[in-house]
């Protein structure tokens, strides 16, 4: 396999995975289109920042 940052980053999940299952970890499938999206939750309020005057 070639030594791209691709191929490196799927070589340290599937080590990461690997050791998360050999210490008990368990995986689950989940349905596809299902999210964490929490529909009651209050939607969070942006404001714009505001911009430094500048000195006079």
């Amino acid at each position: 396999m070639s030594d791209t940052p691709t191929s490196r980053t799927r070589s340290q999940l599937d080590e990461q995975t690997q050791a998360f299952l050999s210490k008990g970890g368990e995986i689950k499938e989940i349905p596809t289109g299902a999210t964490g999206w929490n529909a009651d939750r209050k939607k969070t309020q942006w404001t714009k920042g505001q911009t430094k005057k500048p000195e006079e």
